[in-house]
């Protein structure tokens, strides 16, 4: 796979890496290489984003392939009913739970350090936009979309043409969440600069470093959540569509 990586950095995809090792997002998480909203790209394309060179991100992936165990998740073979599962049980439960935790943190240490940190009440004010949307984004998600993937999964199941009705074909709520995700990440990526990093302060206290590495924590799960819909569930749902139209 490397000496391919290496000999075509401008037809490998991004996200066809991940798929193959999803433990290859820590990689492009060092490097700030986008591979979730912007997975769709051909690796030289993010390297020279970022001003990274293509052997320096293939040396790393080779040293995380050797010491990556065979346990690795595949997600791009799993049945798509199953993928929606995992992804409503671990993804869209994490943020649930993850929210109600970082709030409050967020709002004391900006309440307390924000005339010295004024850093700290734009960070409060975008992650509060994030929280909003990705609870009004993952219940349309759970009640809509889902439900339109599981059915194509059933239709296909008993051999059936789907009747889509107001929706006409399963891209225009994709199209819809896609461009959620690219918000959702795009304020994470101002949290990002905003936050150096997630680095605090020297002088912050306990409970600002836990902030900090909340936030972290959670635009880290944003990518990979983000990844499993839009580079895995969302194009096979589509593909699987326009194969069961011809029916």
């Amino acid at each position: 796979m490397f000496e391919a990586i290496r000999e075509n950095p401008n037809q490998v995809i991004v996200r066809d890496i991940l798929k193959t090792n999803i433990k290859t997002a820590h990689v492009f998480e060092k490097y700030g290489i986008d591979f979730c909203c912007k997975g769709n790209r051909p690796l030289k394309e993010a390297c020279d984003e970022k001003n990274v060179s293509v052997e320096t991100i293939i040396e790393e992936l080779k040293d995380l392939n050797t010491a990556s165990e065979k346990e690795d998740l595949r997600f791009d073979q799993w049945d798509l009913k199953f993928l929606i599962d995992y992804i409503i049980n671990n993804h869209h439960s994490y943020v649930r739970n993850a929210i109600p935790q970082l709030m409050p943190h967020l709002e004391k240490v900006a309440f307390k350090h924000g005339n010295k940190y004024p850093e700290l009440l734009e960070i409060k004010s975008h992650f509060e936009n994030v929280a909003e949307e990705m609870y009004s984004h993952m219940e349309k998600e759970e009640k809509i979309l889902f439900h339109i993937i599981k059915y194509l999964v059933d239709s296909k199941h008993f051999n059936e043409k789907p009747r889509m009705n107001g929706f006409k074909t399963v891209k225009n709520p994709i199209d819809s969440m896609e461009a959620e995700h690219s918000n959702a990440g795009g304020t994470m990526e101002e949290i990002r600069k905003l936050t150096n990093n997630f680095t605090p302060p020297a002088d912050a206290c306990n409970t600002f470093q836990l902030t900090y590495k909340e936030l972290e924590d959670f635009e880290k799960d944003l990518h990979i959540h983000v990844h499993l819909e839009n580079n895995i569930l969302f194009p096979k749902a589509i593909e699987l569509e326009k194969e069961l139209l011809k029916l």
